[in-house]
């Protein structure tokens, strides 16, 4: 009996030390920090050619400066800049910036945006230019998108019909405030779309028509090509248009039923880009007319007008057939807590090899009268086919609490037939950690599944999952500290390990 416990305890612990990750390195106390700004909400961090990553960080006498280390930690260059800033991406073989001119905590940014060019090798600034300058009296919200291989910068923004001037609720009229500053954000005065040459001059400037609906969103796809999605809930349609160049007439609009509730009764939308030309990606949770909720994930191909389609129900009844079909990689992954169902969302979209990854879960807040909780439940993921039939579904086990939602996405990596993953978890009574898993995409089935060591990391430092960097053989995780309710910067460590 001793030695098969003997025996059961060694295959254990060379299991575990199968799945261990190697660590490579680790930045206990980098010369700069993390710059915390609910503005930049387009990245803080760019994948460089050679293994190297680009970061927009906070240093002591500058606004905000962009460092590059390369794939072993070392710095490589560090530029301090000034502003505040909202993307980072690659324009024409540059490190791309753009940034705000000023900014007021309660007025939001200046509708005034600046672009810099930064040499990749180097950080020269080859140029720098004020790409925008907007309304002076109502706010505008920007959207920008960058291709991945560098060759479009393109500038989206809606002029709302909110006034900039300093909104503070007072408790008698709080809650009439808010309706009315919400109702003012949601008109649209005009929507614009431009396209920039590497002078960062506007070369094209488009107000695209609208489909019909009453709500909607925008993307860009990787061959340059603007997408809008509109859902009119009354109709029972949901619209996708697709725009070239500077042509504000849509070249073609695919329509699709959706048997929505009503427009409020819907996620975010999310797109994704096809490596096939003209086919994209829509995808959306929302409320149906039978008050359920359901997921809806289509595949759109412009060069026909044709589409795929597939909904999901998500009653009690399936939720709890869902976890029926959990079976768990091992002991320390073997809970689901999907959460409220009202509270489910797509979370991921993503094209691999001729597959959909598509992830649903749920997030909610809790409040109190000091304080509030973020709660992230198990993640699903599916993946489909091309006529988008489920292939197979399988689970992250894990379930997450935050202050206000920071490091709860997962991050997502493919290398050939593997998809590594890296997501925040509750780790015992009030710990977090990192899990680590590589699934195998054929199947959906776990090749390895842990916890990452932080034994050099401060315990109550959390992954930030946006702006993990997948190197070739090796990824860096950068573990950042809890951001306060008026804090413009927190601290980080880099820890860097081996697949």
């Amino acid at each position: 009996m001793k030695n098969k416990l003997t025996l059961s305890l060694l295959i254990i612990f060379f299991q575990f030390k199968i799945f261990a990750q190697t660590q490579i390195k680790v930045i206990k106390k980098p010369t700069w920090n993390i710059k915390t700004s609910y503005d930049s909400k387009y990245g803080s961090k760019l994948d460089l050619s050679g293994n190297a990553i680009a970061m927009i960080v906070d240093v002591p006498k500058a606004d905000f400066a962009v460092v590059v280390v390369d794939d072993k930690l070392s710095q490589k260059w560090l530029v301090e800049m000034n502003g505040f800033p909202l993307a980072i991406g690659k324009f024409k073989q540059h490190v791309m910036i753009v940034s705000a001119t000023d900014r007021s905590f309660f007025k939001s940014f200046t509708n005034q945006f600046k672009a810099t060019l930064l040499d990749e090798k180097t950080g020269r600034i080859i140029s720098e230019k004020i790409i925008y300058d907007g309304s002076k009296d109502y706010v505008e919200t920007p959207d920008f998108f960058f291709s991945k291989d560098g060759s479009y910068f393109k500038m989206a923004v809606r002029l709302t019909g909110l006034k900039r001037k300093v909104h503070v609720g007072l408790p008698v009229v709080g809650f009439f405030t808010a309706l009315k500053l919400n109702k003012d954000f949601n008109e649209s005065q005009s929507y614009t779309v431009i396209d920039f040459n590497d002078k960062l001059e506007q070369v094209q400037k488009m107000e695209p028509e609208m489909p019909d609906g009453d709500s909607w969103k925008a993307s860009c796809g990787d061959d340059g090509s603007f997408i809008i999605s509109t859902l009119d809930a009354i109709k029972g349609k949901c619209h996708v248009a697709i725009y070239l160049s500077s042509n504000s007439t849509p070249l073609k609009t695919v329509t699709m039923p959706i048997d929505l509730y009503n427009s409020d009764e819907i996620s975010s939308i999310f797109f994704a880009s096809s490596k096939t030309p003209l086919i994209n990606y829509v995808a959306l949770f929302y409320k149906t007319k039978s008050k359920e909720m359901a997921s809806f994930v289509a595949r759109v191909d412009f060069n026909t007008g044709t589409y795929a389609l597939n909904n999901e129900i998500f009653d009690k009844a399936h939720v709890r057939d869902l976890e029926k079909s959990f079976v768990p990689a091992n002991k320390k992954f073997d809970e689901l807590d999907f959460g409220n169902i009202k509270s489910l969302n797509v979370r991921h979209l993503e094209e691999i090899n001729d597959q959909l990854l598509l992830t649903v879960s749920s997030q909610y807040s809790v409040y109190s009268s000091h304080t509030s909780a973020t709660f992230d439940g198990s993640v699903l993921m599916s993946m489909f086919d091309q006529k988008m039939k489920k292939m197979y579904h399988q689970f992250i086990p894990r379930l997450y609490v935050s202050q206000t939602s920071e490091g709860s996405e997962v991050s997502f990596n493919v290398n050939n037939r593997t998809l590594r993953i890296l997501a925040n978890s509750k780790y015992g009574a009030d710990a977090i950690n990192a899990l680590y898993a590589e699934m195998d995409i054929t199947s959906g089935a776990y090749k390895k599944i842990d916890y990452i060591s932080k034994d050099d990391i401060k315990g109550h430092y959390y992954a930030n999952t946006s702006s993990i960097s997948w190197l070739n053989d090796s990824f860096v995780v950068p573990f950042v500290e809890r951001v306060g309710v008026f804090s413009k910067n927190v601290d980080l460590q880099l820890l860097q390990l081996k697949y």
